[in-house]
């Protein structure tokens, strides 16, 4: 069945490109409508979804639609129905009807890092010449859709994560060695964002576990390079004042942030939260406005309550313990984006962004059967 549908895995590569090649969020959103969401209806629609394969994943994920409709109608305005039914039907048309083996090699994997490194990294050299940035300003803009260092640093962490079983696999540790060394030179000097670095440490937390229970023998070598990362890390903080400033910036009132929208959801409601049109005039670090939650979890409580925040981690355990279960590297991908989106992220129903490519990706290529 999937060659009737091979058209959709082309279509979500141009998707996933579009996030690098086109320089803003409407030219990205009219590829999502013509390529992917307009043929998808067209699909199901004459097919009667009789190309639906019902699992707990899809189930738990349409009780989330059906909630965030719940709330919309209790707070919000038409349009945003429309967003719910364009996330809803992305996550139908890739776990259902995109044929995801293509995205689930080793090759495919191992390029989508090296393009994105790329993309961050070449982007700074232009910018460094054109003398747009000077070298050590962090770069705030990038060219494409994907402009923010946040979310740049916090997708190439991801996509770190989603070759790295491919890199060790097959013994690639020369490449291994140097995506690690792109990777962090990105994040650490280009982006200067903490959110990505907080991945790599916690993907290298996990190899380290990982090699301690499977292979012992190593452990007095990750001890040693354990010591020599430290030591790496506090001479690059006295000599590299870029990365020095990424922990005088300390938290950036993150905390006071959490600790606001927290009460103010409690105060709103536990269950229903704040509704989805919530705006907070409070502000942090002296008057600075707070534009959103910082982080995905709070983000869904805040606007539509502790129901819609309990069935989201409903659906990540049954999606992360499928992955497990049959060795998708597209789980590691998505464990990282929920560790990383602790501390940026906003509202999951909405036009593409890059909740789209961290959390709705993964999760529907791991409920995908094909």
């Amino acid at each position: 069945m999937h060659e009737r549908f091979g058209y959709f895995t082309p279509a979500l590569l141009i998707f996933i490109a579009s996030f690098l090649l086109l320089p803003t969020s409407k030219m990205v959103n009219n590829v999502y409508y013509a390529l992917l969401a307009l043929p998808a209806l067209g699909v199901l629609l004459v097919r009667l979804g009789r190309d639906i394969r019902p699992s707990l994943a899809l189930w738990l994920w349409g009780a989330l639609c059906a909630w965030y409709v719940l709330i919309g109608f209790l707070s919000a305005d038409g349009q945003y129905f429309k967003h719910v039914f364009y996330v809803a039907l992305f996550v139908l048309l890739v776990s259902q009807l995109a044929d995801s083996q293509l995205l689930r090699t080793p090759l495919f994997a191992r390029g989508l890092f090296w393009i994105l490194g790329c993309y961050v990294l070449g982007s700074a050299v232009v910018y460094w010449v054109l003398g747009r940035y000077a070298p050590g300003e962090r770069v705030l803009w990038l060219p494409g859709r994907m402009t923010g260092p946040i979310y740049t640093s916090m997708w190439l962490v991801c996509c770190f994560a989603l070759a790295l079983p491919a890199w060790m696999a097959q013994r690639q540790w020369v490449e291994l060695a140097s995506a690690v060394a792109l990777a962090v030179f990105c994040m650490a000097y280009v982006l200067q964002s903490r959110s990505g670095l907080v991945g790599m440490v916690v993907v290298g937390g996990l190899v380290v576990g990982w090699l301690a229970l499977h292979r012992a023998r190593y452990l007095l070598w990750l001890g040693f390079a354990g010591v020599l990362l430290v030591m790496l890390i506090l001479f690059v903080m006295r000599e590299v004042p870029e990365v020095a400033s990424l922990f005088a910036r300390a938290d950036a009132g993150r905390f006071e942030l959490w600790r606001i929208l927290a009460g103010e959801w409690l105060e709103c409601g536990l269950w229903l939260g704040c509704g989805i049109q919530h705006a907070t005039a409070a502000t942090i670090l002296g008057g600075a406005p707070i534009q959103h939650p910082h982080n995905i979890y709070l983000a869904l409580g805040l606007y539509s309550g502790f129901v819609s925040l309990l069935l989201f981690l409903a659906l990540m355990i049954v999606v992360l313990r499928r992955a497990w279960q049959q060795r998708d590297p597209w789980g590691l991908y998505l464990f990282t984006a929920l560790v990383v989106l602790n501390f940026d992220g906003s509202k999951l129903v909405g036009n593409p962004d890059e909740l789209w490519l961290l959390v709705l990706l993964p999760m529907a290529l791991i409920a995908n059967r094909r």
